[in-house]
């Protein structure tokens, strides 16, 4: 088991728009055909050899450290990023000891439910030498909802722009298919001297737009594998749908 924390799995959100599923419980551990969403998230990270999470909480956050404990029960070793309040997404990395980060680490939404191949994502980001790789989705533009858009170089290896979410609407009506970002990250200690020290920060809205527009190295990578964002009861049900026809993923 690694002795470097491989990644950062952030449970901090509050999942309004699942009431009244979240009035008591976390978002990120709402049954999912019987089985809190974290669980699949975990389990998906373990069969790819990461064994070494920290998870960043803060809304009801001890019902998710007493349902995961330090991991043992996954075979995995488990922390936890304590938020004393709400911090955003990007919280993680105002409180993070990042000497215990790994040269290559993972920052992902609890929420999504992704069955990504987590070894070709981050090599892609050790084969670029890069900062920062963000894992992309192919989707009709027709079917955008709120997510940031990734634009690629011609061999969709580097991200050359991240589009805010409040800045989309012209490559919407020029482009029939576009990527967005799945909430799935691999980052690099280098990224620690670019980002400020504010509360809140997010991931979406501070740091990728700060990296986007420093000198670094930026990957990009399109993952093809299923990709459920949960953030809703209709998209719930359409993932626990795809999970109870799918039992061997």
């Amino acid at each position: 088991m690694s002795n470097k924390i491989q990644a950062i799995v952030l449970a901090g959100g509050k999942g309004t728009r699942l009431a009244p599923l979240t009035d008591n419980c976390p978002k990120s551990i709402v049954p999912v055909n019987g089985k809190p969403m974290m669980v699949y998230v975990l389990e998906h990270l373990k069969k790819h050899g990461i064994t070494n999470v920290a998870v960043a909480v803060s809304h009801l956050g001890q019902m998710i450290e007493d349902l995961l404990g330090d991991g043992s029960d996954f075979g995995m070793q488990i922390s936890y990023v304590r938020e004393p309040e709400p911090m955003g997404t990007g919280g993680w990395s105002q409180l993070i000891n990042w000497n215990d980060l790994d040269d290559h680490f993972l920052v992902l939404n609890s929420d999504n439910l992704f069955w990504i191949d987590v070894e070709a994502f981050m090599n892609r980001n050790r084969e670029l030498n890069a900062t920062a790789t963000i894992a992309a989705i192919e989707i009709d533009a027709d079917k955008y909802l709120e997510y940031e858009l990734c634009l690629h170089d011609k061999e969709k290896r580097r991200l050359i722009n991240y589009v805010d979410r409040t800045e989309c609407k012209p490559y919407l009506q020029v482009n029939s298919k576009v990527f967005v970002s799945s909430g799935w990250y691999v980052m690099t200690p280098k990224v620690k001297d670019l980002i400020p020290r504010q509360n809140p920060i997010s991931n979406e809205a501070d740091i990728w737009p700060l990296l986007d527009k420093s000198d670094k190295d930026l990957g990009f990578y399109h993952a093809t594998e299923p990709w459920f964002d949960s953030g809703t009861h209709e998209r719930l049900e359409r993932v626990a749908e795809f999970i109870k026809n799918n039992p061997d993923l």
